[in-house]
């Protein structure tokens, strides 16, 4: 081995024909395909895209620095417009498409959510909107959309950006100092990978889901690819041979054996990446570049982008088209597919866009710079589409709506089922909240809620602050909240003052809950004694009311019997509730409502109002027990208050009732529907709060 400083590598050798980079592109794309088609089967596929990331950090950072050293600068606009050239003709047009099926095929219920990413997508944002969704209750049960995998190129765009201009700004703030350029340039890169790293395992400890995507969590594995030339360069051939072994192992078992469950990106991502910084530092002349030789392997490395753009559209769109999972022989399909139409994209579209003069081949960064402003707004026109007709279609629902808040269309909602032959002839053909907005009719705010990432207790009034009849607090989960629209109705009926406290797959218990990561366990453990600190502060209140979702045993409790763990949800909760101040003070326990299933909107999109019949499920299917009745019946004045009846006929439950949809997800109430509820919650409420006087 010898030593040579990064100022001393020659810029041919950079664009010298790199096989096992071929062949690790190839690695990457393959891992990840079989992985989002069978996940099960290839568990840590998803580090293909970390190979990815190390690669680009070798080969772009390495070439801005040849060009630093043998230019003196570096020229961003030419920098910029070669990237353009090389990502967005496959890009856009796979964005292109991909949005015009989301608007033949989709539900209406998924085009907000399909179409916004889209347009981050087109914008090279999509991760950080995958980020913000993640810590965002409300969006966290968003299902994958067809472009969400664009968060790697956005991530990987980012990069492009920031890499040139950060370079251009230490060269231009060490001028003064008689510093080696070069070792200055790595000592930096070095700094940002460092603290990158580190950056990423404190995230990934805290809140995995934005770790995940996280642009910032990211730099550190190109950075690690960015100072590969800073190690000596390997001559032995054992030495060689055995480093990429080392380093293929590593990719490897990452591949074979991390999962959803591992802990990512994190200290764990530096198993693929150290592994893909090894067989690029091994080089030539190794196992890893007699495979990159093979033409086929070369060639799936050469259209490893286009096959990763193409791959995932047809994953997530083909189950809407066909109405069924994916079957065994649709996946091969895809395979197959995803690779013709990398090839046929790279060959007939990239490269004639890139290269001939017809085209971009010579065009000036200014020409590329329009060009590209150009095509990025015709995609963007897609999601401006999407949303013109959404709002065309919801003009038709405002006096619904109107009506709804006035309290005055009869039969609506759950009246329909609270009045038995209520007919309103004004509602025919009506069925409301409008399917494009229903995954956001939700009247919960953050003033009233406490989320995932963030350990604050908030609370917020409903009514009047002072000179109210009653005061009650109302305390629980992410159902809980759900009623807010309700509370609020009935605090301005009555003159009451209700005090709202909820917080995501937390409730008022003493038990520690299951939660997706430890610290969001510890928010929700610290958020817990924060509720009985504000129980205890309101000792004079006239009610706690309390509910909480029917998650399955093994979402709240680690105890695997079922019984045994029942029990304990059931203690947990008349534990925390005869610690209230004054047990004169009576608890009411609002029943959680029934559970649909996930997909239920899904079929309130294909059969309309008729889905009060063809979507509809039993009750016992949808009546998991939740605890609260056995809770209740240990504590002398504690109260159940049960509203199933106002959400299922005799035998079924249903996504429409009384022309309102019900869920915006299947599980949580629309802010429509909970509104048609609170003539009836409140007549349960006076009825509690009269028996509880009169003891």
């Amino acid at each position: 081995m010898s030593a040579v400083l990064p100022s001393e590598m020659k810029a041919s050798s950079r664009k010298s024909f790199r096989p096992e980079i071929q062949g690790l592109r190839a690695l990457a794309v393959g891992a990840v395909l079989i992985y989002h088609l069978w996940p099960n089967r290839v568990s840590g596929g998803f580090v293909g895209v970390d190979v990815f990331f190390v690669i680009s950090g070798f080969l772009i950072t390495s070439h801005l620095l040849s060009e630093l050293n043998t230019a003196g600068r570096i020229s961003v606009g030419r920098f910029w417009s070669r990237r353009a050239k090389r990502l967005l003709p496959d890009a856009l047009l796979v964005l292109a498409l991909t949005g015009i099926a989301i608007l033949i095929w989709v539900p209406r219920t998924l085009w907000q959510q399909f179409l916004t990413e889209v347009a981050a997508s087109t914008l090279y944002v999509q991760n950080w909107l995958l980020a913000a969704n993640s810590v965002d209750y409300s969006a966290a049960d968003n299902g994958a959309s067809p472009v969400q995998h664009f968060w790697t190129l956005s991530v990987e765009e980012q990069f492009y950006i920031a890499l040139p201009l950060l370079l251009i700004a230490f060269v231009f703030a060490i001028r003064r100092f008689r510093w080696n350029r070069s070792i200055a340039i790595y000592s930096f890169l070095g700094a940002i990978t460092l603290l990158s790293f580190f950056y990423s395992i404190w995230l990934t400890h805290w809140s995995e889901s934005e770790a995940y995507f996280s642009t910032l969590t990211r730099v550190w594995e190109f950075g690690v690819g960015a100072l590969i030339p800073v190690l000596p360069r390997l001559k032995n051939a054992v030495a060689k041979r055995f480093i990429t072994l080392v380093g293929l192992a590593s990719i490897g078992i990452a591949i074979g054996f991390f999962s959803e469950s591992t802990p990512f990106p994190g200290s764990a991502a530096a198993l693929p990446v150290l592994g893909t910084a090894l067989v690029i530092w091994a080089g030539s002349d190794t196992f890893a570049s007699a495979l990159g030789k093979f033409t086929l392997i070369a060639f799936l490395g050469r259209i490893s982008y286009a096959v990763y753009l193409w791959h995932w559209p047809p994953i997530i769109l083909l189950p809407y088209i066909t109405q069924h999972p994916l079957t065994t022989i649709e996946k091969l399909l895809i395979i197959v597919g995803a690779i013709a139409m990398g090839a046929a994209a790279t060959l007939l579209w990239e490269d004639r866009v890139r290269f001939s003069p017809r085209l971009l081949g010579r065009a000036r960064p200014r020409t590329i710079a329009a060009v590209s402003a150009i095509g990025m707004a015709i995609v963007l026109a897609l999601p401006a589409a999407g949303a013109l007709i959404v709002r065309q279609e919801n003009a038709h629902f405002e006096e619904v709506t109107r009506a709804i808040e006035a309290g005055t269309s009869p039969c609506l909602g759950a009246a329909s089922l609270a009045e038995p032959g209520c007919v309103n002839p004004d509602l025919d053909g009506i069925l409301v909240p409008n399917l494009t907005e229903v995954t956001d009719d939700n009247d919960n705010r953050s003033e009233c809620w406490s989320t995932g990432g963030d350990p604050t207790f908030n609370s917020c009034t409903l009514g009047p602050a002072s000179g109210f009849d009653k005061h009650l607090l109302v305390v629980g989960d992410s159902h809980s909240n759900a009623l807010l629209g309700a509370y609020e109705l009935i605090a301005q009926e009555n003159n009451w003052r209700i005090d709202v406290a909820g917080r995501a797959g937390c409730y008022w218990t003493d038990v520690d809950l299951v939660q997706p990561t430890e610290a969001l366990q510890d928010e929700c453990a610290q958020w817990r004694d924060s509720l009985a600190s504000f129980v205890g502060d309101n000792p004079d209140v006239d009610a706690i009311v309390t509910t909480k979702a029917r998650r399955p045993l093994s979402a709240e409790v680690t105890t695997v019997d079922q019984d045994v763990a029942f029990s304990e949800v059931v203690n947990g909760m008349s534990s925390a509730w005869g610690k209230r101040p004054s047990l004169d003070v009576p608890v009411i326990a609002l029943i959680d409502n029934p559970w649909l299933p996930a997909d239920s909107l899904e079929c309130v999109e294909q059969y309309g109002l008729d889905a009060t019949d063809e979507c509809s499920i039993s009750r016992a299917e949808a009546l998991k027990p939740d605890g609260l009745n056995e809770a209740a019946a240990s504590d002398p004045n504690s109260y159940t208050v049960d509203l199933t009846d106002l959400y299922c006929g005799p035998e079924n439950c249903s996504p429409v009732v009384g022309h309102v949809i019900v869920y915006r997800d299947g599980r949580h109430l629309t802010a429509t529907y909970a509104k048609t509820i609170a003539p009836y919650l409140n007549e349960k409420l006076r009825d509690v709060l009269a028996a509880s006087e009169s003891r």
